[in-house]
């Protein structure tokens, strides 16, 4: 039997997916961090940009989204404690009750935290840039700070592959901010600049 037939059989397949299986079961920590980090940094980012498209923010339901996207020293209390403490409730109880609680914390306070950047609404004023950027990279250390100090706690590092991922989509995030800051503040009004040089004549009422 050749290379090809093999991995076209049955019995490839089969082996693959025995392996895959074997290396979940065997690997406890990195289930949780994948789930949880595609929870956090995938799955509710692209939740928001899609109640964007489809402007829910205009339902009653979905209005305290809007209201802690103005609240950034809320949404940052809210995702230390739902984020990253909640992650406690795994070793205080059985881990199937406790990994339910903690997804559930995990997601209402990742839509928080994501809120002040992604939530787009025509009757609310959005952040300044300035303010998200502050928002962002005090929430970034947070997270980083923590992880370390968890890191010393427990002689091992059970959740690094979560930081990992969210320092990525984090230092993602503020390069983002930082280029869209740069390409609004480039944006010339060019009345403005003209009435600095000389006045503007207005049109005579008839």
């Amino acid at each position: 039997m050749n290379g090809t037939s093999l991995r076209s059989s049955p019995v490839f397949i089969a082996i693959v997916c025995v392996g895959t299986m074997t290396f979940f079961y065997t690997n406890g920590f990195f289930i949780e961090n994948f789930i949880r980090s595609l929870i956090a940094f995938f799955l509710v980012p692209l939740a928001i940009l899609f109640a964007n498209s489809r402007h829910l923010w205009f339902l009653h339901s979905f209005r305290w989204m809007v209201y802690f996207s103005h609240k950034l020293l809320l949404s940052m209390s809210i995702f230390i404690v739902g984020v990253l403490l909640s992650y406690e409730l795994l070793n205080l109880m059985s881990s199937s009750i406790g990994f339910i609680i903690h997804g559930f914390l995990l997601t209402i306070s990742s839509m928080i935290y994501w809120a002040p950047l992604l939530v787009k609404c025509p009757f609310r004023k959005p952040r300044e840039y300035s303010d998200k950027v502050a928002y962002f990279s005090v929430t970034c250390s947070l997270f980083f700070i923590y992880h370390q100090g968890a890191f010393l706690y427990y002689d091992s590092t059970p959740t690094l592959s979560f930081m990992i991922a969210g320092l990525t989509v984090m230092l993602i995030t503020l390069l983002y901010l930082f280029i869209a800051w740069y390409q609004s503040e480039e944006q010339i009004d060019r009345p403005t600049v003209e009435g600095y040089i000389r006045s503007i004549p207005t049109e005579k009422k008839s």
